[in-house]
């Protein structure tokens, strides 16, 4: 396998990076899942969600309105987008999903003839995946692709700039505009694996399977209400009595009755509206994490994330002016490990106020549970900005406490972490860092090559007892208690 982190010698595998390390060639079976877009917060990913909603809305519009003409202008662009390498091609990625026009006429055809979309079942892009007939995940995801594509290529670019990734000048594909509300083609900066041009996609947004599910729809909110009719109905030939006395539907026979294809659910949704709005709620109110690297990587092949090694080439950096890229490179690098599933859509070295000030590192909250998605609804936490300081014996002082308080805010995030080498004095530190957060600057909290380790043990802990409960991130907590009086 030919992966973007060998074919650029990176010095990295899929844990220490922010997007999915694919085989250039093949496919990697993993999904880009519009839900857990909508499901995150950040400008980018906000941006995504915009081209979504404007794309599909002019979709429902043309359906509604039986406009097969202007339904073939937005989908057929769609086809093939190989230059992610996500999906389920078997051999060299050829876009499984919308690969051909013929497929692309099919699609057509079942949008113009949907019955969901004139009954206003449709209100999301994934929910075509719950009643209009040949969608599923690989479509749903190509059509993501396609319609987030600028989105994607500025996302490359950035990983591109910072690990030093060539790029080439070559034909971005169609990708949507939203406030024109048609689809565009450039000439864009993009990187070349093989034959073809690559986009690389945040883990963030990618899924095994999509959020929304036929199958749980039908079976956990659908028919429940069609199994209480039968139980109240005497005279159903459906209800078996149980020794205790209770009536119990057999749900093959009324799978069979109801019946359980996407004609049969848009046809028994029309009876009860309700049971969709339950289930939009759940996936609402529902957690939504990204993968774990473990899963990603097993679904990937690539190698299993190694914590330990990536603390090891921290540590061997020098302290000093000298060391100070390497490091910073390590710290993103091990922090995306560390924080997988809690933080994503990194971008590194990020302007500030028109290129008046940068920041190190940006991650987009998008924790679903633990302690960033504590502090996330509790505080102002979208953002968590990362400043690293290789310092030798000089140790951080007001001056690097009020760098990084200047760039927090109520609108950014209030949430900052500094990294440093070492403290002689941790106590002094926290008395700077809580005299930031006393005056309402925002709460730094300071991670040393030992805190990191603390992180690094946790990790490891964590998988090797295979505990499912969210990483505590115990070091991080005590800091923000010790910023809030509670330790």
């Amino acid at each position: 396998m030919t992966r973007v982190s060998n074919l650029f010698s990176l010095g990295v595998t899929q844990g220490g990076l922010d997007f999915v390390d694919v085989d250039v060639d093949e496919d990697a079976p993993v999904f880009i899942d519009p839900s857990a877009i909508r499901s995150q917060t950040g400008d980018w990913v906000e941006s995504c969600y915009e081209s979504l909603q404007s794309f599909f809305s002019e979709l429902l519009a043309a359906i509604r309105g039986q406009d097969q003409g202007r339904i073939g202008e937005l989908v057929f662009p769609l086809v093939e987008p190989n230059e992610t390498h996500l999906g389920l091609s078997a051999g060299k990625s050829r876009g499984s999903g919308l690969g051909n026009k013929k497929k692309a006429a099919q699609l057509v055809r079942s949008l113009a003839r949907s019955k969901a979309a004139q009954s206003g079942f449709l209100k999301d892009l994934e929910d075509t995946a719950l009643f209009v007939p040949g969608v599923d995940k690989d479509i749903v995801s190509d059509i993501t692709t396609s319609v987030i594509r600028n989105q994607l290529i500025e996302y490359t670019q950035r990983m591109c700039l910072f690990y030093g990734i060539p790029m080439d000048v070559q034909v971005s594909g169609p990708f949507w505009d939203a406030s024109d509300k048609k689809w565009k083609e450039d000439n864009v900066a993009l990187p070349r694996g093989g034959m073809d041009k690559l986009l690389l996609v945040p883990k963030s947004i990618v899924r095994v399977k999509l959020t929304v599910d036929k199958g749980k729809y039908y079976r956990g909110y659908l028919r429940p209400y069609f199994e209480a009719l039968e139980v109240a109905d005497p005279k159903s030939n459906l209800v078996r009595l149980l020794r205790d006395k209770r009536r119990k539907v057999v749900k093959g026979e009324l799978d069979k009755k109801l019946g359980t294809t996407k004609a049969d659910i848009i046809k028994n949704t029309q009876v009860f509206p309700v049971a969709l709005d339950d289930y939009r709620r759940a996936i609402d109110s529902a957690e939504n994490a990204s993968l774990a690297d473990q899963d990603l990587s097993a679904r990937t092949g690539t190698p299993p994330v190694d914590v330990v090694e990536m603390l090891e080439e921290l540590k061997s950096i020098l302290p000093g002016r000298g060391g100070a890229t390497p490091y910073h490179r390590a710290v993103a690098k091990i922090l995306t490990a560390l924080f997988d599933t809690y933080l994503g859509n990194c971008r590194l070295e990020e302007d500030l106020h028109g290129g008046l000030k940068r920041l190190d590192i940006v991650f987009d909250n998008i924790a679903a549970n633990g302690f960033f998605d504590w502090v996330r609804k509790n505080f102002s936490a979208a953002y968590i900005v990362v400043e690293c300081k290789n310092y030798g014996e000089k140790e951080p002082a007001n001056p690097e406490f009020d760098q990084i308080a200047m760039r927090l805010s109520p609108t950014r995030g209030q949430i900052g972490i500094l990294t440093v080498r070492s403290l002689a004095d941790k106590q002094r530190a926290m008395s700077r860092a809580k005299t930031i957060s006393g005056d309402q600057h925002g709460f730094v909290l300071v991670l040393d090559d030992d805190d990191i380790a603390e992180l690094v043990d946790e990790y490891v802990a964590h998988f090797a007892n295979f505990e499912e409960e969210p990483r505590p991130l115990a070091v991080l907590r005590r800091r923000f208690d010790e910023l809030v009086g509670m330790n």
